[in-house]
């Protein structure tokens, strides 16, 4: 058999961990093959020609009638590769351009060449691939990325939970008054939106969302939890799970992330849809969490809020680009997708002396989302600075893969302070973060005081479904509408998101902490309800 290496695949051993053994050959693992077209794309991702051919109109059904066309020969010659070599094929989905399969550790390493180690980076073990992947002629130049072989958790963030009792009058806003505080209209009819939430880990408690809801003198929207599934190879087969379901108490930090932005959500949609696509934490169920969610035919959310992710250097080159795949139909079908700038400043909380944006917040088809705290600690409106509190906060900066998509063009983008080059900005917007005053939510049946970017991403994915609920068809790809009302903003221009030095400073207009600012709400949502969806 020949083999070729798989472009972008290779992969340095983690820097930040230790080598501790072996991987048990005997293990049993599921690889996702995400398939391309030959012919490599015309366009760099997000330029002005790119953003017109994914605006092209398209429905599903006739998406999935393409990619039969497109991708079905393709998916035959990896199923009798498979058959050939004794992998267990569990599902082609050639609408996701996916094919899943399954194999011991032993027979995948041997097949495709990986090297598979253990690591310890203090917090947890991992499995992870080391070096290149090593993929047959035959099927190489269809293949995008497979993923699976490595497991680590996308992010682990520092807990920051604050009781309420003791910490002040006036301490933690409930989600909708940091709503009411930048205008959010919360009398909409939002009954026929639907939004959808990616949970990686953990669970939540309906008695907590009940409560916190009833603080907040709403009304429930009708949660429908989603177990993000590899569909069965054949009819009447059982799903296999990508270890998701709700499973609150087993994992605390994931527990408060759903609690956080469920309750905004909840908060700001009341009778709405709210779909919380549950699913295990790591690169591979993050790519395809997202990608189900974008197909869910049977709740089609317009929306989706990302509280997940890590910094680019994380990402191979071939897993950030089946993500890339992921978020381009994202935007052929009209779904916006919002994700959390990351809360440890412009390091991504790495010590390499470098300035690390998080992806996929930096992708050209996401809409970033970075943080602020009030300058006198009192409500949003009080005025504004970057979000900063010792070693946390905003982060933000320029990435180290992206060109500067069509959007960002008009913009005094600052260089790169890793090296001096001109790419895309992170964030493109920014909302409340900071833990003072913070948000009030319900956790296990206490009031307690949470903050992080991971609340901006559901705040501004209610605002964005607020302003879908007057329209006619969803927005979609949204940033281009906003970057063309950047005066429907309040730019952020004090503080910074610097560690010892290495990061980027606020300033008048777009800057790489805070994005173009904080909402006008009122008179975005109203420019977002009568604007046509963009095409660049």
């Amino acid at each position: 058999m020949q083999r070729v290496e798989l472009a972008g695949s290779y992969r340095a051993p983690p820097p930040d961990a230790v080598d501790v053994g072996e991987v048990d050959p005997d293990e049993r693992i599921v690889l996702t093959v995400y398939l391309k077209r030959r012919t490599p794309d015309t366009f760099q991702p997000g330029s002005a020609g790119d953003l017109a051919r994914l605006s092209k109109p398209i429905t599903r059904q006739a998406l999935a009638a393409q990619r039969r066309r497109t991708h079905g020969r393709a998916a035959a010659r990896i199923k009798k590769l498979a058959a050939q070599f004794h992998v267990t094929v569990l599902d082609i989905d050639l609408l996701q351009r996916i094919v899943t399969l399954q194999a011991t550790a032993r027979l995948l390493t041997d097949i495709l060449g990986a090297t598979l180690r253990i690591y310890d980076d203090g917090r947890c073990r991992f499995r992870t691939r080391v070096g290149p992947l090593l993929v047959p002629k035959e099927i190489a130049p269809w293949t995008r990325a497979i993923l699976g072989f490595e497991d680590r958790p996308l992010f682990r963030p520092v807990r920051r939970l604050r009781a309420l009792a003791g910490v002040g009058v006036g301490a933690g806003l409930w989600p909708t008054e940091v709503a009411a505080e930048y205008g959010i209209p919360l009398d909409r009819d939002v009954s026929k939106i639907c939004v959808g939430i990616i949970a990686l880990g953990g669970g939540y408690l309906k008695t907590d969302l009940d409560q916190a809801l009833t603080a907040m003198g709403r009304e429930a929207p009708v949660v429908i939890d989603q177990a993000v599934t590899i569909a069965p190879a054949v009819p009447g087969g059982a799903a296999a799970p990508l270890n998701g379901s709700n499973q609150f108490g087993h994992d605390a930090v994931a527990d408060e992330e759903i609690a956080l932005d469920l309750q905004i959500i909840a908060g700001l949609l009341p009778k709405a849809r709210v779909v919380v696509y549950f699913a295990g934490n790591n690169i591979r169920n993050l790519v395809g969490a997202i990608s189900q969610a974008i197909f869910d035919h049977v709740n089609r959310p317009q929306v989706l809020s990302v509280s997940w992710g890590s910094a680019e250097l994380f990402w191979s080159p071939s897993a950030r680009d089946a993500m890339q795949a992921v978020l381009a139909d994202a935007k052929r079908l009209n779904v916006t997708v919002l994700f959390a700038a990351g809360d440890q400043l412009a390091t991504g909380g790495l010590n390499d002396g470098k300035a690390h944006v998080w992806f996929p917040a930096s992708s050209p088809y996401a809409l970033g989302c970075g943080g602020t705290q009030p300058a006198d600690g009192g409500g949003a409106a009080a005025g504004e600075v970057v979000w900063r509190d010792g070693s946390s906060g905003t982060g933000g900066g320029i990435s180290d893969v992206f060109p500067v998509p069509a959007y960002q063009t008009g913009l005094a983008l600052p260089p790169s302070v890793n090296d001096g080059a001109l790419r895309r900005g992170v964030p493109d917007v920014a909302a409340a973060a900071a833990g003072n005053p913070g948000y009030k939510v319900v956790l296990n049946g206490a009031v307690v005081i949470k903050d992080g970017t991971s609340a901006v991403a559901p705040l501004w994915a209610g605002l964005i479904a607020i302003a879908n609920a007057g329209r006619d068809t969803p927005l979609g790809f949204v940033n281009s509408a906003l970057y063309a009302n950047a005066t429907l903003f309040k730019p952020i221009e004090q503080g910074n998101n610097r560690v010892d030095g290495t990061g980027y400073d606020a300033g008048r207009g777009w800057n790489a902490c805070t994005g173009l600012g904080v909402p006008k709400a009122a008179e975005l949502i109203a420019a977002l309800t009568a604007a046509p969806v963009a095409v660049v």
